[in-house]
């Protein structure tokens, strides 16, 4: 068994790498293929494993086309402004180098403040539930407070309410499969906005230092992973509360907006919430990500050692993840440098739309472009683009205050 569980890993590692090198490609694309395979492999755990590793490895790899071609998958969105600040100053590598520190460091220390909660979750869970409606809209508050200038402000609510009319019509009518649909509407708000974006800009990528010298003091980054490792948690227990927003909010409260130790968080948060997502199914018996949802219904029951098992499997993947990851930081940006970043720009751009036509056909078409608009639009206004995930936490806080059927009749959906 040992040594076909290491096959498995090795497997879903290069499946992980190839899947996150590929712009547009996320973790829930791949897991229906993967569950496919559960015909041919009789033992679950296996299935399991197979689903953990190119989990794991697409959360570091993701962040390489994100940062060098500005095409992020759902999870390293926000990642897109500060890595082309550092890239556009000959810097790429350190940015992804920050991106492993961030995420290595919030996995151990993640579960490390998991460890101490995980007696009292349940029961914070449970009380929790009839006030969801109210802790979401306060951090919906918060993200639009957090603009400080009026003009901004107004401009973020209108972004949240936009956007999450979008949700609303988009997660509650059969236009697009429920399973498919986050697909062209994150693409849009936060993929193929900001590629356009780009390529109306005419920009190149520099020639790249290749330092790998980290330009941020060790106590910034430590506040950063400490920070990334709570919020990770936060994530996994607020639902429709992402991991853009979170940093937003970690980042604002630690007093830090610098673009290197926002890589961290952003990385070390997506990371931590993975972990928890895993260990929340069994404390709770809710899939928190694409990855446990799809674990359940291999698993499904959980035991402690199960747990204690697929944790060690994230650990040991996230160690060559993330080497692997430095290796291909460093190489990639070499070919990259030589390519005319507009037409490389316009081939991402070509083959995300093929790829939302493929998958959720003409109609999925159509919310991308709208949400695409959506995310121009939040980029013309100069508001984060963090206000765009209402397309989440206003249907959330709906759902939770029981508003949900009435709106829908107004809509006439």
């Amino acid at each position: 068994m040992i040594l076909e569980t290491f096959l498995f890993i090795f497997l879903g590692i290069v499946i992980g790498m190839f899947a996150g090198l590929t712009p547009g490609i996320h973790i829930n694309t791949t897991i229906p293929l993967i569950l496919s395979l559960s015909i041919f492999i009789q033992n679950p755990y296996y299935i399991a494993v197979l689903i953990i590793a190119v989990s794991c490895t697409e959360m570091f790899i993701d962040y390489i086309p994100s940062i060098f071609i500005g095409a992020p998958d759902i999870d390293t969105a926000l990642s897109v402004l500060p890595g082309h600040r550092l890239l556009f100053e000959g810097r790429g590598y350190e940015a992804i180098k920050l991106t492993v520190i961030g995420g290595l460091g919030a996995l151990f220390i993640g579960l490390l403040m998991i460890a101490f909660i995980s007696n009292i979750f349940s029961f914070l869970y449970e009380v929790s539930r009839p006030y969801m409606q109210y802790i979401i809209l306060a951090v919906v508050i918060f993200m639009i407070v957090s603009e400080k200038k009026p003009k901004k402000m107004l401009s973020s609510v209108l972004i949240i309410l936009i956007s999450g009319l979008l949700g609303l019509i988009t997660l509650n009518s059969s236009l697009v499969p429920q399973q498919e649909v986050l697909f062209p509407v994150l693409t849009g708000l936060f993929g193929l906005s900001g590629l356009i974006i780009s390529f109306s800009e005419s920009s190149r990528i520099p020639e790249q230092t290749g330092d790998s010298k980290l330009k941020i003091p060790k106590k910034e980054i430590i506040k950063s992973i400490v920070l990334a490792s709570f919020a990770g948690i936060l994530v996994g227990f607020l639902p429709a509360v992402g991991i853009s927003e979170a940093a937003t909010m970690v980042q604002y409260l630690g007093g830090s907006g610098e673009s290197r130790s926002f890589l961290i968080t952003v990385s070390g948060i997506n990371v931590a919430n993975d972990a928890f997502s895993l260990i929340s199914l069994y404390l709770v018996s809710n899939p928190r990500s694409g990855a446990s949802v799809a674990i359940q219904t291999i698993l499904t029951e959980l035991t402690f050692f199960d747990v204690l098992f697929l944790v060690g499997i994230i650990l040991f993947t996230a160690g060559i993840a993330a080497v692997l990851t430095l290796h291909l930081g460093k190489k990639i940006p070499n070919f990259l440098v030589k390519l005319n970043y507009r037409y490389l720009t316009l081939s991402v751009m070509i083959f995300i739309i093929a790829l939302v036509i493929f998958i959720t056909g003409v109609f999925g078409l159509l919310i991308l472009f709208t949400s695409t608009a959506i995310g121009m639009l939040c980029a013309h206004l100069e508001v984060r683009r963090s206000h765009c995930m209402g397309i989440l936490l206003i249907p959330t806080i709906l759902f939770f205050s029981g508003l949900t059927p009435s709106v829908i009749s107004i809509l006439g959906i």
